[in-house]
């Protein structure tokens, strides 16, 4: 399933699965239809068992009246009926729900993808923990905008144009009463409605503030821990959770609102409709039993349709909220990585020609070819500054970066970021075992290659606790002792097997005697440039 952020994402879904989403509105339309003739039909059974006669229940003569003209003949066509309208119904809510499901994984899916494309700095700008919701609350009210405020409120609106033309049949009045008041109420809807919104916006924006506080302050809790911040960043917690709180408060109280507004508007109108018949027994002498209960049956039959297109409104209203959100990550620029020469390296130098960060002192350097070189960094200018700028992950620097007499800036990122290998501690493990963090593999693709070179970089550094492939590491690696976690990131660049290796500083690993480190560097035949604060 492919989506683009020009249009609705729902729209795009419904045409590209338009014989699908056809089939499953007829499906609806049929099960209705069914649902519609089930309460009627009743009056056909007062007219059997009381011998009431009523013009107005010819319509039902779309069913043969031969085949249910005595009580036992009505009770097996009422229960095929019934049983019928069950498998339609059964149907239709299968297949619409699991629509509904394929479409919340394509957008899952589509923005997962398109978030892994976003360029590095949205991130630092904005933080993580900004976009997590948006796989829960937004998720569900686009779900719910998508089954409730599309395909259902086809099939129900359909419903209610059927369900009044034959309750117009039955009495004029009534079904007369029931549309007026139905549009008077519907203005005090919108109002209520419009109050909904207001306070899911505002809720929805604090929730997603306070889960961007909490995964920014996570994140950093060595620092809150050694500057004992716990009180500080616990008071900035607590106002936002007060401040979630209130508005969920105010949510709570509108939403309710308007949902026992419906409930109390729908009964509202079924006795204006009892009082209706009661004025027109009063003039008229003829029997309107059989009516009467047909009418009153199909109204009761239809409440949940009338209540679910009262609510229509406030779903839309907070789908669109939703909508506009995930349609505002998706308008967000992603990386291209693919623009620009393709990187091909046999024998690479580095070089460094008055490349300046901020304003810091300028760094000249030039690597040594497949061999090892040290670079020195200025004060203030650290390793991931330079893994950023060979990685074109970060752009904004002065001077020239050159690979092979070429400006870096000439590559394409993603090139670049397949020929160069970081050793460095910068870079999370990403991944749950150890296999998987030193080769980001979960097939046993080079099992075995990893193996030798984890057990060959282990027995140099054979003083750290030795670890197995299948071994978990804990989340970002929190079950590693520092110096396992360092040489796992080790194992991961060396394991890349690129012409380029960019190794950044080991405090645990650069104690051990400086030769057998170089040796481990060398396990592959690269052009090898240490880092040096």
């Amino acid at each position: 399933m492919i989506f683009n952020s020009d249009t609705n994402l729902i729209k795009q879904f419904i045409l590209q699965r338009k014989f699908r989403t056809f089939w499953i509105i007829l499906l609806g339309i049929i099960t209705n239809l069914f649902t519609i003739i089930i309460p009627v039909s009743i009056g056909k059974y007062y007219q059997l068992v009381f011998d009431f006669k009523s013009y107005r229940l010819k319509s039902l003569s779309v069913i043969p009246s031969n085949i249910w003209d005595t009580v036992p003949k009505f009770l097996i066509v009422f229960f095929i009926l019934i049983v019928i309208r069950y498998l339609f119904y059964f149907l239709h809510e299968y297949y619409l729900r699991g629509e509904g499901e394929i479409f919340i994984k394509n957008i899952k899916d589509y923005l997962f993808k398109h978030q892994l494309q976003i360029h590095n700095a949205v991130y630092k700008e904005k933080g993580v923990g900004k976009y997590l919701l948006r796989y829960s609350g937004d998720i569900n009210s686009l779900k719910n905008l998508y089954l409730k405020g599309t395909v259902r409120a086809i099939v129900d609106f359909v419903m209610i144009l059927f369900a009044l033309s034959w309750l117009y049949t039955l009495n004029e009045k009534g079904a007369i009463a029931i549309i007026v008041l139905s549009m008077l109420f519907y203005i005090i809807i919108r109002f209520l409605n419009k109050k909904v919104e207001t306070y899911s916006f505002q809720k929805r924006n604090r929730t997603s503030g306070q889960l961007s506080f909490v995964s920014r302050t996570l994140n950093s809790i060595v620092s809150v821990i050694l500057h004992n911040k716990q009180p500080v960043e616990l008071k900035k917690y607590m106002k936002k959770s007060d401040a979630v709180m209130k508005s969920a408060f105010e949510f709570n109280k509108w939403s309710v609102i308007n949902r026992g507004f419906v409930f109390f508007i729908q009964y509202v109108i079924l006795g204006v409709v009892l009082y209706v018949f009661y004025l027109d027994t009063k003039s008229n002498t003829l029997n309107h039993e059989s009516e009467l209960i047909s009418f009153i049956l199909l109204y009761i039959t239809i409440l949940p349709v009338i209540r679910r297109l009262f609510s229509l409104e406030r779903v839309y209203k907070l789908g669109n909220i939703s909508l506009n959100k995930l349609n505002n990550i998706l308008e967000i620029e992603s990386e291209n990585i693919t623009i620009g020469e393709k990187l091909t390296i046999n024998k690479p130098r580095v070089v460094f020609e008055d490349v300046k960060f901020d304003r810091f002192e300028t760094i000249n350097f030039k690597s040594k070819k497949m061999g090892y070189s040290s670079l020195k960094l200025p004060i203030g200018v650290e390793e991931s500054d330079i893994i950023s700028a060979l990685s074109r992950l970060y752009n904004e620097y002065e001077g020239i970066i050159k690979i092979n007499n070429c400006d870096i800036k000439e590559y394409s990122p993603k090139s670049l970021r397949s020929s160069i290998s970081f050793c460095s501690k910068k870079i999370p493990l990403v991944g749950r075992t150890v296999y998987e963090v030193i080769t980001e593999y979960r097939s046993n693709k080079i099992k075995e290659e990893a193996k030798n070179v984890l057990s060959e970089i282990q027995s140099v550094f054979y003083n750290i606790p030795s670890l197995e492939l299948d071994e978990r590491i804990g989340e970002n690696g929190s079950q590693l002792s520092n110096g396992q976690y360092e040489v796992l990131c080790l194992a991961r660049g060396i394991l890349s097997k690129n012409k380029i290796i960019i190794v950044g500083f080991f405090p645990i690993l650069s104690r051990y005697n400086l030769e057998a480190f170089l040796d481990v560097l060398k396990m592959n035949e690269a052009t090898i440039i240490k880092i040096k604060a």
